[in-house]
């Protein structure tokens, strides 16, 4: 019997994912790494729309790193089943585990986005709040320069994550195997 349908698309995607997607999201990146060490405040890193730069690469990397699961778990013994056949089960669980720690830091579950509006959230209540001028310019300067530390820190984790990633399949994508045949998979997984 021939493989499933959803298991053999989601490993003809592996190329474009691995090959093309991977690696644009490691570069692009790299680039907001370098181009956020350029600011000197959070506002100016706003204004020169780095913020949705960021914010919208930090969305289509948790979207890859969940086309990247989807696509790993096309492997057997799925991750879901409980199954673990010997080196291949463990391989697949480590590297699953970088995969699904690069989506959970880019998503909500990692917080990157979610911070970055607690902030601006934050930045606005504190505004309206503050009466006494002296008071709201001392914190404002703190509150600034958190996010834009932020900003910092959430470009470098996620560089360090796409290559985490990239270098753990690298490594282990020739200990994953599929089953030879459909009625072998479940026989497979345990």
């Amino acid at each position: 019997m021939s493989e499933s349908r959803p298991r053999k698309r989601g490993r003809e995607g592996k190329d474009e994912i691995l090959d093309g997607d991977l690696i644009a999201h490691a570069t692009a990146a790299a680039a907001l790494d370098a181009r956020v060490s350029a600011f000197a405040s959070y506002q100016e890193a706003l204004d020169d729309g780095f913020v949705a730069d960021l914010q919208k690469q930090l969305m289509a990397v948790f979207r890859m790193g969940v086309k990247l699961e989807s696509w790993l778990n096309t492997y057997t013994p799925p991750l879901a089943s409980g199954g673990n056949v010997g080196v291949s089960g463990e391989v697949q669980d480590g590297v699953y585990a970088h995969i699904h720690g690069l989506s959970a830091g880019c998503s909500e579950a990692g917080a990157a986005l979610h911070r970055m509006l607690g902030y601006e959230k934050e930045y606005a209540v504190q505004r309206t709040k503050c009466t006494d001028e002296r008071t709201w310019q001392r914190f404002r300067g703190t509150l600034e320069a958190n996010m834009l530390h932020d900003l910092g820190k959430t470009t470098l984790q996620m560089h360090a994550d796409l290559l985490n990633v990239a270098n753990s399949i690298s490594n282990n994508l020739s200990h994953l195997r599929t089953a030879a045949s459909e009625e072998s998979k479940l026989a497979a997984m345990y």
